[in-house]
Formats: structure tokens, C-alpha cells, sequence
């Protein structure tokens, strides 16, 4: 039995090391491939806790009903918490509702995915701070998962209707006086440089993150030009101008910032950067 449970864990771990040497099988395969394996491992160990004690039929009967509800209170109680862990990831597993590297919000805590195991999800947050969360916690809680996946890679009109915000429909921006055709043009060409960018790199996800700001009604305007220029400025970074919608104008005005990108660590490594020069261009007195 031990020898049988050190083969699988030598296996498991060779396994892990040799996917971490193929570059060439993305990360989010590799996981759930880990992931399958080490269930089937589990499983055969319990199978052989089970039924690998054929010395027990050599026992009277009433020493082996002794000893079998005495490991089995010891289990449950020692593996209780493990347990619902173990069988609330494999449910996860199951749905798949995020991979690792994409952007998620659990539980009240919003960052981006750093691992997923047998038990827990690791998540690191905007503030750079890792945070574990039990399989349990995450099924009992509501998970938003930020990043797309697109089920088209090739056309760039599904690109796109896939890529916008609810609010690119409508009329939410403001950032200049008149919206006219070169600005849409503009824009038009970020995004299809975008597309090409994400069709050279053999992608089929995008990450997104969004955060609201409060701006001051005086001199609004002003601060939406030096807006324009920071977003011109953090292009080069993320892939894609970061796009702002308008979501309430009155005494206090909310803008709801949207950063894309191919790459999530861009956004732990730079949104907290954007959003402080985003409050030094808020908190400034501006000149007229």
C-alpha cells in the first residue's frame, strides 16, 4: 500500500515536471490535465484502503467491525473538511468556470488566478497580495470571471462584437466635444491592430478589468482631454487604448475605466500605476 501510494506521487510529480518543460501546451490544458490525473490517483488509493486488506478476513468478525468503525470515525473527522474541498474541485473542474491567468472576482476578491489545485484557488489581487480560497468557499460564492473567450479567432466582426462593452452601443462616451469620423476612425484602427496582434499570437482569450473613478463636475472637460492622453500613453502597454464610458453625470461624475490585453500580468504589473496617474490628473489644478 505505501509502495503503491509512493509510485503515484513519484508519477504525479514527474508528470508536473515534464509538462512544465513542454512550453509548447498552454497552461489552462496542463492544469486540468494535472488535475485528472491527480483525482485518478485519489481514487485508487481509496479504492486500495478499501479493499487492499485482505488480512482482515483472517479477523473475527467482531474485531473487524471494531477496527473498521475506528478508522472510519477517524477519517471523517479528520477529513471532513478535505473531503467537501476535494469533491467541491472536482466540480469546478467539471464546470470550468475560469483558467489559470484569467481575470476573476470570488468572494470579494478581484485579481487574477495564479493556481487551481485539489483543494484551493490561488488568486493574487491588484494590490499584490496573495489570497487562498477553499473549493468549498468557491462554490457556495458568486464568481465573475472577467476574461473572454472567443469562440472565433479568425473573423475580426466577431472579434469585436465579442470584445465590446455594453456601453460602446450607446451613447455613454464624452470624451471630446464632437465624436466625429476621424476619432471613429482612430479607434477603429487600434482595434483592428489589436485583432492582428491576437491573431499573430494564436489567442483565443482576452482579459479585461474594469474600475470606476469619481470625477469633479468643474472643469470635467479638461480632466476627459488629459484622460484622452494617458489612455494614448498606456496603448503601448496593454496592446489597446483603455477605453472610459460615463456612467453617472451630476455634482460628482462616474467613469468606468476598461483595460483589454493578451497578457494579465499587464494588468497586475500597470493598472494600479494608470489608475494613480488617473487621480494625480483628478486631483491636479489645472490651468485654463
Amino acid at each position: 500500500m505505501v509502495y503503491i501510494a509512493l509510485l503515484l506521487y513519484i508519477f504525479n510529480r514527474l508528470l508536473s515536471i515534464l509538462f512544465n518543460r513542454l512550453g509548447r501546451i498552454p497552461i489552462a490544458r496542463k492544469n486540468k490535465i494535472l488535475f485528472a490525473f491527480r483525482i485518478i490517483s485519489i481514487l485508487i488509493l481509496l479504492y486500495l484502503i478499501i479493499n487492499g486488506f485482505p488480512s482482515f478476513t483472517t479477523l473475527p468478525p467482531e474485531y473487524t467491525a471494531i477496527i473498521t468503525g475506528t478508522v472510519s470515525t477517524a477519517l471523517a473527522f479528520i477529513s471532513s473538511g478535505v473531503f467537501s474541498n476535494f469533491v467541491s474541485g472536482v466540480l469546478i473542474w467539471i464546470v470550468d468556470p475560469f483558467d489559470i491567468g484569467d481575470v476573476v472576482k470570488i468572494g470579494g476578491h478581484k485579481g487574477i488566478i495564479k493556481s487551481i489545485t485539489l483543494t484551493k484557488v490561488v488568486i493574487e489581487t491588484m494590490d499584490r497580495i496573495i489570497v487562498e480560497i477553499s473549493n468549498s468557499d468557491i462554490v457556495s460564492s458568486i464568481v465573475l470571471n472577467y476574461t473572454i473567450k472567443l469562440s472565433s479567432r479568425k473573423k475580426y466582426i466577431h472579434f469585436k462584437r465579442q470584445t465590446r462593452a455594453p456601453q460602446d452601443i450607446g451613447n455613454a462616451r464624452l470624451d471630446i466635444d464632437v465624436y466625429n469620423e476621424e476619432i471613429r476612425k482612430q479607434e477603429e484602427t487600434g482595434i483592428k491592430n489589436f485583432f492582428t496582434s491576437f491573431s499573430e499570437n494564436n489567442q483565443n482569450i482576452v482579459h479585461t478589468y474594469n474600475f470606476k473613478m469619481r470625477v469633479p463636475y468643474g472643469q470635467f472637460r479638461i480632466i476627459i482631454d488629459k484622460f484622452n492622453e494617458l489612455c494614448a500613453k498606456y496603448a503601448d502597454i496593454f496592446g489597446i487604448r483603455p477605453r472610459y464610458h460615463i456612467l453617472e453625470y451630476s455634482n460628482e461624475i462616474i467613469v468606468k475605466f476598461r483595460i483589454l490585453t493578451l497578457d494579465s500580468n499587464k494588468i497586475l504589473n500597470y493598472q494600479p500605476e494608470f489608475a494613480k496617474d488617473l487621480y494625480k490628473v483628478i486631483l491636479s489644478k489645472i490651468e485654463i
